[in-house]
């Protein structure tokens, strides 16, 4: 990936990267912050969630011992009144739940919170107005609320289609047609099971 590009997509806001992870991104930036001059503290979650866990973890960026038994609106307005910027580069977008998603996105907006997130799967529609604050990486690759998911209807298209093949030889060979819709059944669920 492009680290001026990524450098500058997250000194104006959150991206991501749709179809990968982000780890190696964090750990390039990393070695490289003081050839690229970058002033802000990273941290890097596997996962966004379990909440709290991530909300230490960026904190501890700034206060290497905070204390695990603060809770999270405590944590949260501490994040708030850093003055020095963060950028939180977290795998696994679509693990993230509505409540999550509303409390990064609240230290996005009240704090100096930017978030480079990577994206290997499809989320949660509670999430949606955290990902809407997201510029996308690589937009071809991700599946939002514009893109429209033609997996069913493949699947039952070619279940159609398996059908009437099957249909047609045992018409020629005296069977029955609901042994041709048992099959189309059975195609279909077996291509929904390899998709998913």
């Amino acid at each position: 990936m492009d680290l001026i590009k990524i450098v500058s997509c997250l000194e104006d806001g959150n991206i991501i990267h749709c179809g990968g992870n982000i780890r190696d991104t964090y750990h390039e930036l990393s070695e490289r912050a003081e050839e690229l001059n970058l002033q802000a503290a990273m941290v890097y979650l596997v996962s966004p969630m379990p909440l709290k866990a991530g909300l230490l973890e960026i904190m501890r960026a700034h206060e290497p011992g905070a204390q695990e038994k603060l809770t999270i609106t405590e944590i949260m307005t501490a994040i708030a009144s850093i003055e020095r910027e963060t950028w939180v580069f977290m795998d696994h977008f679509e693990d993230l739940t509505g409540k999550a998603a509303g409390k990064y996105l609240w230290l996005h907006t009240n704090g100096r919170v930017n978030y480079m997130a990577g994206l290997t799967g499809t989320f949660r529609g509670e999430v949606q107005s955290f990902y809407s604050t997201f510029r996308k990486l690589n937009p071809s690759r991700c599946l939002d609320g514009d893109s429209i998911d033609v997996s069913v209807t493949v699947m039952a298209l070619i279940s159609v289609f398996a059908s009437l093949c099957y249909l047609r030889v045992g018409l020629e060979y005296g069977l029955l047609a609901t042994s041709a819709i048992w099959f189309a059944l059975i195609v279909f669920r077996t291509i929904n099971y390899i998709v998913r």
